[in-house]
């Protein structure tokens, strides 16, 4: 794995990756920023820089204290079995991408700024991210009937050259995944688990070699589900697409009505949910500000990825928006 000396850095600082002790945790978003900011107003500049000082060398260039002095240099003297660790990754075919890299996500960058994850791990062709796709996100129980919407909301998609942007969950994810690869589309499943598990899956494993899936993940590709990560992932999914469609949500819980209400709220790209009174959360989704999706037909990606999301209870269809030529 080719690492810049710079994305090393990164690593070390912020990832799980050959931490055995539990007397040091990596550095969170937040603190990269904070660090990354210190560095600039130093005559240190880069991350890189940091490897061969001391800890007083630390705290007297960044002026930070010297406990957090003493925690960058236990975190970047692992280097070593981080090499191990990496080597190990490669083999599995999972590789790093960090926020300095020019192969990384420029949409995350764009929509959340500072608050894009400082590292990604990936299988497949990291490419595939600035491929124009949609967001299609639900339920993991889901009925017969929102499965099916499901499918064809992905075929449609595919149809029209958009690849399926989700997150691998059961339910919603997994059927509109399966479904645009069943068809020839493209894939990206932004996991919040065990990316070294669901590259062994046959589907997962024959299309990430035939360069129509990636998986990625800001998680360490070992780590088992936590609701935490499942939730902080959500805006990672909207954040990579260029509309997102919400089939099924509950009401006022679980990850989908948390992902599509913060989508709401920061209007990172618009929230189309499926106009169904089967579903709690979904009318009450709409009335927060998401544009009602109908039917599928008269479906065009092109008329809904230009259709600006509205505050309130604006009622605006699919056939509606075709008849505007919007």
């Amino acid at each position: 794995m080719n690492l810049t000396n710079n994305a090393k850095a990164a690593v070390l600082l912020c990832s799980y990756l050959s931490i055995n002790s539990v007397d040091v945790s990596p550095f969170t978003i937040r603190e990269w920023n904070d660090l990354a900011k210190k560095l600039l107003d130093s005559s240190v500049k880069e991350p890189a820089g940091l490897i061969s000082l001391s800890a007083a060398e630390i705290k007297a260039e960044l002026n930070i204290s010297s406990e957090m002095a003493n925690r960058i240099c236990k975190l970047l003297a692992r280097g070593g079995n981080l090499a191990f660790s990496l080597e190990e990754l490669e083999r599995k075919a999972i590789f790093i991408v960090t926020r300095g890299d020019k192969e990384y996500p420029a949409r995350l960058k764009q929509i959340l700024g500072k608050n894009s994850p400082v590292l990604l791990y990936y299988c497949g062709d990291i490419s595939l991210v600035n491929h124009k796709s949609i967001a299609i996100v639900g339920s993991r129980n889901i009925d017969i009937d929102g499965g099916n919407f499901a499918r064809q909301l992905s075929e449609k998609a595919i149809r029209e050259g958009y690849a399926i942007c989700s997150g691998g969950a059961k339910g919603i994810d997994q059927i509109s995944e399966e479904t645009a690869l069943s068809k020839g589309g493209y894939c990206v499943s932004f996991l919040s688990d065990s990316m070294s598990k669901k590259i062994r899956l046959k589907l997962y494993r024959e299309n990430i070699a035939a360069g129509r899936m990636l998986l990625i993940s800001a998680v360490n590709p070992d780590a088992p589900f936590n609701v935490a990560n499942a939730m902080n992932r959500n805006k990672y999914i909207y954040a990579l697409s260029q509309s997102a469609f919400v089939i099924a949500a509950d009401y006022n819980k679980g990850g989908t009505w948390s992902g599509a209400v913060e989508n709401i709220k920061h209007e990172w790209v618009n929230t189309y949910v499926w106009d169904n009174t089967r579903y709690k959360g979904n009318a009450q989704l709409i009335r927060m500000g998401a544009l009602p999706l109908r039917g599928l037909e008269e479906f065009s990606a092109a008329n809904l990825l230009t259709k600006k999301q509205k505050a309130g209870n604006e009622q605006i269809t699919l056939f509606s928006m075709a008849n505007s030529g919007a």
